[in-house]
């Protein structure tokens, strides 16, 4: 009789502990993936930090390039770019990077565009043909120099 009682106890601990173990590895493999999961975070908040600076200075510059005379406005947080008979305001704004497009014979003003690319900032600056594009992404600020392309054929 006592042999049985010994087995059922016997039973009962030896499940418990499986248990026990069942719920270490499940603390752990949630450890794991929190874990995990904040480190993604971080690298994917990177990522768009740079390629959100990265994209708006390829895009501002590029449109430099492209234009055929350039003028800074707004204290250096817009340029109006003018290519043939087209007027194109870049700006900076409250939520990003903004654009308008008009008709050449209307005042550059920046106001009333459309979002292009968030970003918290853009600053462009000229000196002697060289234009400084500053962007400011998500707490990264990268800059890069463009001379305007002459359209005579010379660059």
């Amino acid at each position: 009789m006592e042999n049985l009682k010994y087995r059922g106890t016997s039973r009962v601990l030896s499940t418990a502990a499986s248990l026990i173990l069942f719920l270490i590895f499940a603390v752990c493999m949630l450890v794991i993936i929190g874990a995990g999961a904040g480190i993604y975070s971080r690298i994917n908040s990177g990522y768009e930090a740079t390629y959100g600076s990265s994209a708006a200075i390829k895009y501002v510059s590029n449109k430099i390039r492209a234009s055929d005379s350039c003028e800074i406005i707004e204290n250096g947080s817009g340029i109006a770019l003018t290519n043939g008979n087209v007027l194109c305001v870049i700006y900076s704004g409250s939520e990003g990077i903004y654009e308008k497009n008009s008709s050449s014979e209307h005042p550059a003003s920046a106001d009333g565009g459309e979002l292009v690319l968030k970003a918290d900032s853009m600053n462009v600056t000229e000196e002697g043909g060289l234009y400084e594009i500053t962007v400011t992404c998500g707490g990264n600020t990268a800059s890069v120099l463009v001379r305007r392309s002459d359209n005579s054929g010379n660059n």
